[in-house]
């Protein structure tokens, strides 16, 4: 009787991996521990494909490439959303009805992926300088959006410094997640007095309303 020494298994060469949004990769690699009988398939699976994809679903090992490192490319997925480092588990399971029997009753694995958030809360406005004129109520325009798609709404609240020279259009700009990237229209008023004042120059300052803003943005 010869005794056997060899135990169905497989390996994985990482237990933690790190990937950035917007297709930054990073891999690991899965080889078996004995040679089989017949083929194994290990199926690779993201808990969360929004956050981290692999290469290939199916990796296929025989009786001659069994001790041969397979590679599996793991991909960060590019959003919008201030959602900070995500963990998402990646599993490899035995594909039991493509595979060796022996090798059926093998535990899952898991690798542990964090995907590096990209994201920058941040509000542009169009202008830095504009000009109106007290005649007729001259005006002018600027447009604000936000940088980044936000978790709950941003109010951004704009300002003039002397309402007796310029007045802005609404007080309040509301930011949701559905318009964030879309540009929202301020616009100016001069306003005519009887002075002759020369030109004034007057600070507009749009600031985030805190107590009804996500907080990323405060």
């Amino acid at each position: 009787t010869t005794t056997d020494n060899e135990t169905a298994s497989f390996t994985k060469s990482e237990t933690t991996q790190t990937v950035t949004e917007g297709a930054g990769t990073d891999t690991f690699t899965l080889v078996l521990g004995a040679q089989p009988a017949t083929d194994v398939v290990l199926k690779v699976a993201s808990s969360d494909t929004g956050e981290v994809t692999v290469g290939t679903a199916d990796y296929t090992f025989t009786t001659s490439n069994w001790d041969t490192a397979q590679t599996v490319t793991l991909t960060g997925q590019v959003d919008n959303i201030i959602d900070g480092d995500i963990q998402t588990t990646v599993t490899i399971a035995v594909v039991d009805n493509s595979s060796d029997d022996d090798f059926d009753s093998l535990a899952n694995q898991t690798v542990t992926v964090t995907t590096t958030d990209n994201e920058t809360a941040a509000f542009a406005k169009s202008e830095g300088t504009q000009t109106v004129t007290e005649a007729s109520s001259g005006t002018d325009t600027f447009t604000l959006k936000l940088n980044a798609e936000p978790a709950s709404n941003v109010v951004l609240r704009v300002t003039s410094a002397d309402t007796g020279e310029v007045t802005v259009g609404a007080a309040d700009y509301t930011f949701t997640a559905a318009n964030w990237d879309s540009a929202q229209t301020v616009t100016l008023t001069g306003i005519d007095d009887a002075i002759v004042d020369t030109d004034t120059q007057t600070t507009v300052t749009i600031t985030v309303v805190d107590d009804s803003s996500d907080n990323n943005f405060d």
